[in-house]
Protein backbone atom coordinates (compact mmCIF):
# COMPACT_ATOMS: atom_id res chain seq x y z
CA UNK A 1 0.00 0.00 0.00
CA UNK A 2 1.17 3.74 -0.93
CA UNK A 3 0.48 6.60 1.35
CA UNK A 4 0.60 10.17 0.01
CA UNK A 5 -1.11 13.26 1.39
CA UNK A 6 -4.86 12.62 0.01
CA UNK A 7 -4.61 8.65 0.82
CA UNK A 8 -3.29 9.76 4.97
CA UNK A 9 -6.19 12.48 4.92
CA UNK A 10 -8.64 9.80 4.82
CA UNK A 11 -7.02 8.32 8.81
CA UNK A 12 -4.28 11.03 9.73
CA UNK A 13 -5.70 14.00 11.45
CA UNK A 14 -5.30 17.49 9.48
CA UNK A 15 -2.92 18.47 12.58
CA UNK A 16 -0.70 15.47 12.10
CA UNK A 17 -0.32 16.08 7.93
CA UNK A 18 1.01 19.56 9.07
CA UNK A 19 3.57 17.76 11.24
CA UNK A 20 4.60 15.75 8.17
CA UNK A 21 4.67 18.45 5.82
CA UNK A 22 7.15 20.59 7.73
CA UNK A 23 9.28 17.58 8.87
CA UNK A 24 9.82 15.25 5.87
CA UNK A 25 12.31 13.71 7.17
CA UNK A 26 10.59 12.03 9.59
CA UNK A 27 7.68 11.00 8.00
CA UNK A 28 8.51 7.04 7.16
CA UNK A 29 9.34 7.01 11.04
CA UNK A 30 5.26 8.02 11.66
CA UNK A 31 3.96 6.55 9.22
CA UNK A 32 5.15 3.33 9.31
CA UNK A 33 3.36 2.70 13.07
CA UNK A 34 0.73 4.18 11.79
CA UNK A 35 0.24 2.15 9.06
CA UNK A 36 0.74 -0.94 10.74
CA UNK A 37 -2.32 0.20 13.71
CA UNK A 38 -4.38 1.05 10.68
CA UNK A 39 -3.54 -2.51 8.88
CA UNK A 40 -4.32 -4.78 12.18
CA UNK A 41 -7.19 -2.83 13.74
CA UNK A 42 -9.90 -4.63 10.93
CA UNK A 43 -7.83 -7.53 11.66
CA UNK A 44 -8.55 -7.61 15.54
CA UNK A 45 -12.22 -6.79 14.79
CA UNK A 46 -12.89 -9.83 12.85
CA UNK A 47 -10.86 -11.82 14.93
CA UNK A 48 -12.79 -10.38 18.05
CA UNK A 49 -16.18 -11.74 16.67
CA UNK A 50 -15.34 -15.08 15.31
CA UNK A 51 -14.14 -16.38 18.83
CA UNK A 52 -17.82 -14.54 20.26
CA UNK A 53 -19.46 -16.39 18.05
CA UNK A 54 -17.62 -19.73 18.34
CA UNK A 55 -18.01 -19.07 22.43
CA UNK A 56 -22.19 -18.57 21.94
CA UNK A 57 -22.82 -21.67 19.78
CA UNK A 58 -20.17 -23.49 22.17
CA UNK A 59 -22.48 -22.88 24.80
CA UNK A 60 -25.56 -23.59 23.30
CA UNK A 61 -23.94 -26.88 22.65
CA UNK A 62 -23.33 -27.40 26.23
CA UNK A 63 -26.83 -26.32 27.24
CA UNK A 64 -28.22 -28.87 25.09
CA UNK A 65 -26.11 -31.43 25.80
CA UNK A 66 -27.22 -31.01 29.39
CA UNK A 67 -30.65 -30.82 28.07
CA UNK A 68 -30.60 -33.96 27.00
CA UNK A 69 -28.28 -35.71 29.69
CA UNK A 70 -31.53 -34.71 32.27
CA UNK A 71 -34.45 -35.59 29.66
CA UNK A 72 -32.56 -38.87 29.21
CA UNK A 73 -32.66 -39.49 32.69
CA UNK A 74 -36.38 -39.99 32.94
CA UNK A 75 -36.73 -43.32 30.98
CA UNK A 76 -39.58 -42.75 28.02
CA UNK A 77 -39.73 -38.73 28.64
CA UNK A 78 -39.14 -37.24 24.78
CA UNK A 79 -38.51 -33.27 24.10
CA UNK A 80 -41.96 -33.09 22.33
CA UNK A 81 -43.85 -34.55 25.53
CA UNK A 82 -42.01 -31.23 27.51
CA UNK A 83 -42.72 -29.18 24.76
CA UNK A 84 -46.79 -30.48 24.73
CA UNK A 85 -47.45 -29.88 27.84
CA UNK A 86 -51.20 -28.79 28.77
CA UNK A 87 -50.94 -28.13 32.50
CA UNK A 88 -48.46 -27.26 35.62
CA UNK A 89 -49.72 -27.23 38.70
CA UNK A 90 -48.56 -28.22 42.69
CA UNK A 91 -48.95 -31.24 44.66
CA UNK A 92 -47.76 -33.21 47.04
CA UNK A 93 -47.16 -37.01 47.44
CA UNK A 94 -49.65 -39.22 48.99
CA UNK A 95 -49.93 -43.18 49.80
CA UNK A 96 -53.63 -44.71 48.36
CA UNK A 97 -56.80 -43.24 50.67
CA UNK A 98 -54.17 -40.58 51.71
CA UNK A 99 -53.11 -40.84 55.12
CA UNK A 100 -54.93 -43.07 57.63
CA UNK A 101 -55.33 -41.94 61.05
CA UNK A 102 -56.28 -45.61 63.51
CA UNK A 103 -58.15 -44.02 66.41
CA UNK A 104 -59.78 -45.81 69.96
CA UNK A 105 -63.56 -46.82 69.40
CA UNK A 106 -66.12 -43.99 70.08
CA UNK A 107 -67.96 -46.78 72.79
CA UNK A 108 -64.62 -46.07 75.37
CA UNK A 109 -64.22 -42.25 75.43
CA UNK A 110 -61.96 -42.56 78.70
CA UNK A 111 -60.11 -45.92 77.69
CA UNK A 112 -56.17 -45.16 77.13
CA UNK A 113 -53.93 -47.01 75.38
CA UNK A 114 -52.69 -50.08 77.22
CA UNK A 115 -49.75 -51.46 74.89
CA UNK A 116 -48.48 -50.37 71.25
CA UNK A 117 -47.55 -53.41 69.33
CA UNK A 118 -45.77 -51.83 66.38
CA UNK A 119 -43.34 -49.49 65.46
CA UNK A 120 -43.41 -46.53 62.97
CA UNK A 121 -41.72 -48.36 59.55
CA UNK A 122 -43.61 -51.30 60.23
CA UNK A 123 -45.43 -53.22 57.37
CA UNK A 124 -48.48 -54.09 58.65
CA UNK A 125 -51.80 -56.21 57.28
CA UNK A 126 -54.97 -55.80 56.94
CA UNK A 127 -57.01 -57.24 60.77
CA UNK A 128 -53.61 -56.93 62.22
CA UNK A 129 -53.89 -55.61 66.11
CA UNK A 130 -51.29 -52.73 66.51
CA UNK A 131 -52.34 -51.64 69.67
CA UNK A 132 -54.64 -52.62 72.39
CA UNK A 133 -56.63 -50.48 75.18
CA UNK A 134 -56.24 -50.34 79.00
CA UNK A 135 -60.15 -51.68 79.32
CA UNK A 136 -59.09 -55.47 78.13
CA UNK A 137 -59.63 -57.03 81.50
CA UNK A 138 -62.84 -55.48 82.06
CA UNK A 139 -64.17 -56.34 78.65
CA UNK A 140 -63.22 -59.89 79.23
CA UNK A 141 -64.97 -59.97 83.03
CA UNK A 142 -67.73 -59.17 81.07
CA UNK A 143 -67.99 -61.19 78.33
CA UNK A 144 -67.35 -64.11 81.11
CA UNK A 145 -70.51 -62.76 82.82
CA UNK A 146 -72.53 -62.75 79.80
CA UNK A 147 -71.49 -66.48 78.70
CA UNK A 148 -72.61 -67.66 82.54
CA UNK A 149 -76.06 -65.73 82.06
CA UNK A 150 -76.44 -67.71 78.71
CA UNK A 151 -75.61 -70.94 80.54
CA UNK A 152 -78.54 -70.30 83.40
CA UNK A 153 -80.65 -69.49 80.60
CA UNK A 154 -80.22 -72.49 78.80
CA UNK A 155 -80.46 -74.86 81.58
CA UNK A 156 -83.76 -72.97 82.52
CA UNK A 157 -85.30 -74.08 78.76
CA UNK A 158 -84.50 -77.45 79.24
CA UNK A 159 -85.80 -77.51 82.89
CA UNK A 160 -89.17 -75.77 81.28
CA UNK A 161 -88.81 -78.32 78.18
CA UNK A 162 -88.99 -81.47 80.89
CA UNK A 163 -91.71 -80.19 83.18
CA UNK A 164 -88.69 -80.04 86.00
CA UNK A 165 -88.72 -76.00 86.37
CA UNK A 166 -92.38 -76.49 88.36
CA UNK A 167 -90.73 -79.27 90.58
CA UNK A 168 -90.63 -77.14 93.61
CA UNK A 169 -94.04 -75.42 92.86
CA UNK A 170 -95.90 -78.56 91.92
CA UNK A 171 -94.64 -79.79 95.76
CA UNK A 172 -95.59 -76.82 97.47
CA UNK A 173 -99.42 -76.95 95.70
CA UNK A 174 -99.29 -80.18 96.68
CA UNK A 175 -98.67 -79.77 100.52
CA UNK A 176 -101.20 -76.70 99.76
CA UNK A 177 -104.11 -79.34 98.77
CA UNK A 178 -103.28 -81.09 101.73
CA UNK A 179 -103.41 -79.13 104.51
CA UNK A 180 -106.73 -77.45 102.53
CA UNK A 181 -108.25 -80.82 102.78
CA UNK A 182 -106.88 -81.42 106.59
CA UNK A 183 -108.42 -77.85 107.93
CA UNK A 184 -111.83 -78.37 106.51
CA UNK A 185 -111.89 -81.97 108.15
CA UNK A 186 -110.99 -80.91 111.49
CA UNK A 187 -113.34 -77.60 111.59
CA UNK A 188 -116.02 -79.58 110.05
CA UNK A 189 -115.67 -82.06 112.95
CA UNK A 190 -115.06 -79.26 115.47
CA UNK A 191 -118.47 -77.55 114.58
CA UNK A 192 -120.11 -80.73 114.67
CA UNK A 193 -119.06 -81.32 118.18
CA UNK A 194 -120.04 -77.49 119.09
CA UNK A 195 -123.44 -78.90 117.59
CA UNK A 196 -124.13 -81.80 119.01
CA UNK A 197 -122.97 -80.10 122.30
CA UNK A 198 -125.37 -77.51 122.00
CA UNK A 199 -128.29 -79.59 120.87
CA UNK A 200 -128.01 -81.49 124.11
CA UNK A 201 -127.44 -78.20 125.79
CA UNK A 202 -130.70 -77.23 124.49
CA UNK A 203 -132.70 -79.97 125.16
CA UNK A 204 -131.66 -79.45 128.62
CA UNK A 205 -132.29 -75.89 129.09
CA UNK A 206 -135.93 -76.60 127.37
CA UNK A 207 -136.98 -79.06 129.70
CA UNK A 208 -135.82 -77.45 132.50
CA UNK A 209 -138.15 -73.89 131.24
CA UNK A 210 -140.97 -76.30 130.82
CA UNK A 211 -140.46 -77.87 134.49
CA UNK A 212 -140.42 -73.90 135.98
CA UNK A 213 -143.35 -72.74 133.52
CA UNK A 214 -145.29 -75.22 135.84
CA UNK A 215 -143.99 -74.11 139.04
CA UNK A 216 -145.14 -70.94 138.30
CA UNK A 217 -148.27 -71.45 137.20
CA UNK A 218 -148.32 -72.96 140.99
CA UNK A 219 -147.02 -69.97 142.61
CA UNK A 220 -144.04 -72.09 143.46
CA UNK A 221 -142.08 -69.49 142.02
CA UNK A 222 -141.30 -65.67 140.96
CA UNK A 223 -141.83 -64.75 137.52
CA UNK A 224 -137.89 -63.38 137.15
CA UNK A 225 -137.40 -67.13 137.97
CA UNK A 226 -138.95 -68.20 135.05
CA UNK A 227 -137.51 -65.44 132.57
CA UNK A 228 -134.09 -66.53 133.22
CA UNK A 229 -134.81 -69.98 132.46
CA UNK A 230 -136.03 -68.84 129.01
CA UNK A 231 -132.91 -66.34 128.65
CA UNK A 232 -130.81 -69.50 129.15
CA UNK A 233 -132.61 -71.92 126.58
CA UNK A 234 -132.99 -68.82 124.18
CA UNK A 235 -128.87 -68.02 124.26
CA UNK A 236 -128.16 -72.15 123.69
CA UNK A 237 -130.76 -72.11 120.83
CA UNK A 238 -128.78 -68.99 119.11
CA UNK A 239 -125.39 -70.76 119.70
CA UNK A 240 -126.79 -73.54 117.77
CA UNK A 241 -127.97 -71.65 114.92
CA UNK A 242 -124.66 -69.77 114.94
CA UNK A 243 -122.42 -73.32 114.77
CA UNK A 244 -124.84 -74.53 112.23
CA UNK A 245 -124.22 -71.90 109.93
CA UNK A 246 -120.62 -71.75 110.53
CA UNK A 247 -120.88 -75.56 109.32
CA UNK A 248 -122.47 -74.65 106.44
CA UNK A 249 -119.97 -71.95 105.00
CA UNK A 250 -117.53 -74.79 105.92
CA UNK A 251 -119.10 -77.18 103.41
CA UNK A 252 -119.56 -74.15 100.84
CA UNK A 253 -116.15 -73.01 100.86
CA UNK A 254 -113.92 -75.60 102.06
CA UNK A 255 -114.62 -77.99 98.79
CA UNK A 256 -114.46 -74.87 96.52
CA UNK A 257 -111.18 -73.99 97.56
CA UNK A 258 -109.52 -77.68 97.31
CA UNK A 259 -111.23 -77.74 93.63
CA UNK A 260 -109.31 -74.51 92.67
CA UNK A 261 -105.92 -75.54 94.33
CA UNK A 262 -106.45 -78.93 92.64
CA UNK A 263 -106.56 -77.29 88.89
CA UNK A 264 -103.45 -74.73 89.97
CA UNK A 265 -101.16 -78.40 90.52
CA UNK A 266 -103.12 -79.40 86.88
CA UNK A 267 -101.25 -76.51 85.46
CA UNK A 268 -98.34 -76.58 86.76
CA UNK A 269 -98.58 -80.44 86.18
CA UNK A 270 -98.85 -79.19 82.34
CA UNK A 271 -95.92 -77.88 80.08
CA UNK A 272 -97.47 -75.23 78.27
CA UNK A 273 -95.82 -73.53 75.05
CA UNK A 274 -96.35 -70.11 76.40
CA UNK A 275 -93.79 -71.22 79.33
CA UNK A 276 -91.29 -72.54 76.47
CA UNK A 277 -91.20 -69.33 74.85
CA UNK A 278 -90.54 -67.20 77.60
CA UNK A 279 -87.92 -69.44 78.38
CA UNK A 280 -86.38 -69.69 74.73
CA UNK A 281 -86.61 -65.44 74.96
CA UNK A 282 -84.40 -65.29 77.99
CA UNK A 283 -81.53 -68.04 76.23
CA UNK A 284 -81.51 -65.57 72.67
CA UNK A 285 -81.48 -62.60 75.07
CA UNK A 286 -78.71 -63.80 76.73
CA UNK A 287 -77.18 -64.46 73.50
CA UNK A 288 -77.09 -61.54 71.76
CA UNK A 289 -75.38 -60.22 75.58
CA UNK A 290 -72.94 -62.63 74.91
CA UNK A 291 -72.39 -60.85 71.31
CA UNK A 292 -72.11 -57.42 72.47
CA UNK A 293 -69.63 -58.45 74.93
CA UNK A 294 -67.67 -60.32 72.84
CA UNK A 295 -67.86 -57.24 69.40
CA UNK A 296 -67.21 -54.90 72.75
CA UNK A 297 -63.98 -56.80 73.48
CA UNK A 298 -62.84 -56.73 70.05
CA UNK A 299 -63.03 -53.32 70.03
CA UNK A 300 -60.50 -52.94 72.69
CA UNK A 301 -58.02 -54.37 70.39
CA UNK A 302 -57.22 -51.59 67.57
CA UNK A 303 -56.26 -52.76 63.70
CA UNK A 304 -55.16 -52.33 60.78
CA UNK A 305 -57.97 -51.50 58.36
CA UNK A 306 -55.18 -52.07 55.29
CA UNK A 307 -52.62 -53.19 54.39
CA UNK A 308 -49.57 -50.30 54.55
CA UNK A 309 -46.62 -48.74 56.38
CA UNK A 310 -46.83 -47.00 60.06
CA UNK A 311 -46.12 -43.57 59.43
CA UNK A 312 -46.49 -42.35 63.05
CA UNK A 313 -47.38 -42.79 66.07
CA UNK A 314 -48.86 -40.55 68.00
CA UNK A 315 -50.03 -41.89 71.08
CA UNK A 316 -48.25 -44.62 73.50
CA UNK A 317 -49.44 -47.20 76.36
CA UNK A 318 -50.51 -45.38 79.26
CA UNK A 319 -51.70 -42.02 77.35
CA UNK A 320 -54.77 -40.98 76.89
CA UNK A 321 -55.38 -40.26 73.31
CA UNK A 322 -56.51 -37.34 71.56
CA UNK A 323 -57.38 -36.33 68.57
CA UNK A 324 -54.45 -36.69 66.67
CA UNK A 325 -55.71 -40.58 66.84
CA UNK A 326 -52.92 -43.35 67.92
CA UNK A 327 -51.64 -44.36 64.65
CA UNK A 328 -51.22 -42.56 61.19
CA UNK A 329 -50.91 -45.95 58.33
CA UNK A 330 -50.73 -45.54 54.60
CA UNK A 331 -51.12 -47.81 51.81
CA UNK A 332 -47.45 -47.46 50.29
CA UNK A 333 -48.08 -50.35 47.78
CA UNK A 334 -49.38 -47.52 45.42
CA UNK A 335 -47.58 -44.24 46.00
CA UNK A 336 -49.86 -40.83 44.34
CA UNK A 337 -49.38 -37.57 43.88
CA UNK A 338 -52.35 -35.15 44.83
CA UNK A 339 -51.86 -31.98 42.55
CA UNK A 340 -54.01 -29.03 42.88
CA UNK A 341 -55.31 -27.86 39.23
CA UNK A 342 -56.44 -24.06 38.93
CA UNK A 343 -59.97 -24.34 37.75
CA UNK A 344 -59.38 -22.62 34.49
CA UNK A 345 -56.91 -25.52 33.76
CA UNK A 346 -59.39 -28.69 34.39
CA UNK A 347 -61.48 -29.05 31.00
CA UNK A 348 -57.71 -29.64 29.78
CA UNK A 349 -57.54 -33.03 31.90
CA UNK A 350 -59.13 -36.09 31.33
CA UNK A 351 -58.25 -39.68 33.24
CA UNK A 352 -55.72 -41.48 31.49
CA UNK A 353 -53.09 -38.77 30.47
CA UNK A 354 -49.45 -39.05 31.29
CA UNK A 355 -47.46 -36.94 34.23
CA UNK A 356 -43.81 -35.70 35.36
CA UNK A 357 -43.19 -35.00 38.89
CA UNK A 358 -40.10 -33.38 39.56
CA UNK A 359 -38.87 -31.91 42.89
CA UNK A 360 -35.75 -30.50 44.80
CA UNK A 361 -35.44 -33.07 47.38
CA UNK A 362 -36.29 -35.89 44.26
CA UNK A 363 -32.93 -37.23 42.80
CA UNK A 364 -34.31 -37.63 39.53
CA UNK A 365 -38.21 -36.89 38.08
CA UNK A 366 -41.08 -39.59 38.51
CA UNK A 367 -43.41 -40.71 35.78
CA UNK A 368 -47.44 -41.08 36.58
CA UNK A 369 -50.74 -41.14 34.94
CA UNK A 370 -53.93 -39.36 35.82
CA UNK A 371 -56.35 -41.73 37.69
CA UNK A 372 -59.12 -39.57 39.05
CA UNK A 373 -60.33 -36.37 38.99
CA UNK A 374 -62.45 -34.69 41.84
CA UNK A 375 -65.64 -33.10 40.70
CA UNK A 376 -65.48 -31.24 43.79
CA UNK A 377 -63.77 -27.51 43.89
CA UNK A 378 -61.81 -26.40 46.90
CA UNK A 379 -59.29 -24.31 48.36
CA UNK A 380 -55.41 -24.88 47.56
CA UNK A 381 -53.66 -26.50 50.46
CA UNK A 382 -50.27 -25.98 48.71
CA UNK A 383 -48.38 -23.03 48.31
CA UNK A 384 -45.06 -22.14 46.87
CA UNK A 385 -42.52 -19.11 47.34
CA UNK A 386 -44.49 -16.76 45.25
CA UNK A 387 -45.23 -13.98 46.90
CA UNK A 388 -48.12 -12.88 44.80
CA UNK A 389 -50.00 -16.21 44.58
CA UNK A 390 -53.20 -16.10 45.22
CA UNK A 391 -53.84 -18.22 48.36
CA UNK A 392 -58.03 -18.62 47.87
CA UNK A 393 -57.94 -19.68 44.49
CA UNK A 394 -60.18 -22.41 43.54
CA UNK A 395 -58.77 -25.41 42.70
CA UNK A 396 -59.68 -29.34 41.96
CA UNK A 397 -57.71 -32.05 43.36
CA UNK A 398 -56.28 -34.40 40.51
CA UNK A 399 -54.87 -38.09 41.79
CA UNK A 400 -51.92 -39.17 39.85
CA UNK A 401 -50.72 -42.42 40.29
CA UNK A 402 -46.94 -42.79 40.02
CA UNK A 403 -45.44 -45.48 38.35
CA UNK A 404 -45.20 -48.71 40.75
CA UNK A 405 -41.48 -48.91 40.50
CA UNK A 406 -40.95 -45.37 42.18
CA UNK A 407 -43.23 -46.48 45.00
CA UNK A 408 -40.32 -47.33 47.34
CA UNK A 409 -38.81 -44.03 46.79
CA UNK A 410 -41.92 -42.14 47.21
CA UNK A 411 -43.18 -43.95 50.09
CA UNK A 412 -39.66 -42.55 51.86
CA UNK A 413 -40.95 -38.66 50.79
CA UNK A 414 -44.89 -38.72 51.73
CA UNK A 415 -45.98 -35.30 51.93
CA UNK A 416 -43.27 -33.70 50.09
CA UNK A 417 -44.22 -30.74 47.80
CA UNK A 418 -43.93 -31.95 44.31
CA UNK A 419 -43.94 -29.59 40.91
CA UNK A 420 -46.54 -31.91 38.53
CA UNK A 421 -46.74 -31.45 34.73
CA UNK A 422 -49.71 -33.08 33.09
CA UNK A 423 -49.43 -33.40 29.32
Amino acid sequence: MIFNRKSLQKYIPQHLIKVIAFKKESAVNIVAPLALILFSLPLYIIFTNIIFTDSQKAVKNVEKVENNKTISQTPSISKSNIIKTKVSALGRIQPKNKIITISGSSNFQYARVGKIFIKEGDKVRVGQAVAVLDNLNQLQTTLEGARKDLMVSQAELSQVKAGESKKAEISAQKAAISDLKAEFQGETAIQEAKIARLRANLKINRAERLRFQQLYQSGAISVSELDSKILAEKTVQEELNEAQETRKKLLSTYPKRITQAQANLNKLNEVRPVDVKVAQAKVEKAMTQVKIAKADLDLAYVRAPVDGKILKIHTFAGENITDKGIIDIGETGNMYVIAEVYQTDISKLKIGQKAIISGDALNHKFQGVVEHISSAIGKKEVFNDDPILDIDSRVFEVKIKIDPKYNQEAAQLINLQVDVKIY
